[in-house]
């Protein structure tokens, strides 16, 4: 990984090798010569640079490899070893002499892995500090495919921080580029992603307009899955704007997820929570059901996870009883498997299921048992919000030291976030 000019590699060998500059010049070459090579001052002719390798016992190939070579190969390793300890760090060391040569497409990619690295752990704060660099390198790059790249990237960093109609901007862009190309497969892709940021914003008659437009791509769509994906946002959008197109758009979704059960489970999870949006709680309740019969058990730890999902929106729409039976049934799971966080997590949902019922001594048990737990993992803000919440549920038992106590540890809490 560590990067050497010509020079530097022969003046490590002959060190290595124990040899004075004079012992290694021979009569092919003067001492001051080989100084300035070794100095990088001068670059060394084919012949000389064979009988140094000769002399050093080492491959013509090895001293010829420049840093521009070496750069581009440490890329190449680090391309699908992104879980390395160091990976962060030997990006860095790449970019660094990328920028020093002024290999500007070089550390352009280098920025675009970084970024793609930062991207997948969440890390704004790194993305923003590379950003302006990021845009002086694509320009002097000067490589056209490099502006799909940028885009690209910055849509997705406008994504993950929540700045949908800034995405939606840089995906429109994308998609004046894949017209321009006749690239229909990104032009499928940056729909698609456009659709998803219109849908963010709640501007669903712009997202079912840009998802429209897939059902003519969809031959560009190589993955069944995302296929899968068009049609249940076509599905939901249906339901959202009364279009009545949603049968038909669900058995799509269903078709092109063929065998795989848990995306089959996620659609039909994704609408029952519109359908209890659009006021159709029975219809919500029976595809609840379905979903849940559909998901594979064989995986706990995710079947666990999608409980979760669907125990917050039963109790979003007060369908209380169906609510506490998938709490019990996740509290046994999560007892069996010893993870905290989910025994937690299934402490407090059935808490909030018995205060909604008006059963509060209970819900103060179960409110208790998870804020023990959470006070074992949880971060400044979930506490917070947990003392929060158990203030304003000791306000409704009209018990107000113990409601003073937990605002109070709130109120002190709040000046160290």
């Amino acid at each position: 990984m560590e990067i050497l000019s010509v020079g530097q590699k022969i003046k490590r060998a002959r060190i290595y090798k124990g040899l004075t500059l004079k012992q290694l010049c021979g009569d092919k070459i003067s001492v001051s010569k080989l100084s300035c090579i070794e100095n990088d001052k001068v670059k060394p002719d084919e012949d000389i640079l064979k009988d140094i390798a000769l002399k050093l016992g080492v491959e013509t190939s090895y001293l010829k490899a420049g840093v521009k070579e070496q750069l581009l190969e440490n890329i190449e390793t680090l391309k699908n070893n992104c879980k390395l300890d160091d990976y962060e760090e030997r990006l860095e060391y790449n970019l660094k002499y990328a920028e020093e040569y002024e290999y500007f497409n070089i550390a352009f990619y280098i920025l675009h892995m970084l970024l793609k690295y930062y991207l997948k752990k969440g890390e704004i704060e790194k993305i923003q500090l590379k950003i302006s660099k990021y845009y002086d390198y694509w320009l002097k790059s000067g490589v056209e495919e490099n502006k799909v790249i940028y885009y690209m990237d910055i849509a997705k960093f406008f994504y993950i921080s929540e700045e949908y109609i800034e995405a939606a901007s840089y995906y429109n862009n994308i998609k004046e580029v894949a017209y321009e190309r006749k690239d229909y497969k990104l032009l499928a892709d940056v729909i698609y992603n456009e659709a998803i940021c219109y849908i963010k914003i709640n501007e669903f008659t712009k997202s079912y307009e840009r998802a429209i437009e897939l059902i003519d791509l969809m031959h560009y769509v190589e993955d069944h899955i995302r296929k899968a994906e068009i049609y249940r946002i076509l599905a939901i959008l249906s339901l959202k704007l009364d279009r009545n197109k949603f049968e038909i758009y669900e058995s799509k979704s269903y078709e092109f997820c063929g065998e795989d059960l848990i995306h089959k489970a996620e659609a039909t999870f994704k609408y029952a929570s519109i359908m209890f949006d659009i006021g159709e709680k029975d219809k919500a309740t029976d595809y609840i059901n379905k979903s849940l019969e559909l998901y594979p058990k064989e995986d706990t730890k995710s079947f666990v996870i999608f409980m979760l999902d669907i125990i917050k929106v039963l109790l979003k729409n007060d369908v209380l009883s169906k609510g506490q039976e998938l709490s019990d049934e996740v509290l046994n799971y999560a007892i069996k498997m010893d993870n905290l966080r989910f025994i937690e997590k299934a402490y407090y949902y059935k808490g909030l299921l018995l205060e909604r019922k008006g059963n509060l001594e209970s819900a103060e048990m179960y409110m208790n048992l998870s804020l023990d737990s959470l006070l074992k993992f949880g971060n400044k803000k979930q506490i917070y919000d947990r003392y929060m919440k158990m203030g304003d549920m000791y306000h409704k038992m009209d018990q107000t030291g113990e409601s003073i106590k937990y605002f109070n540890l709130a109120i002190k809490l709040s000046k160290r976030l």
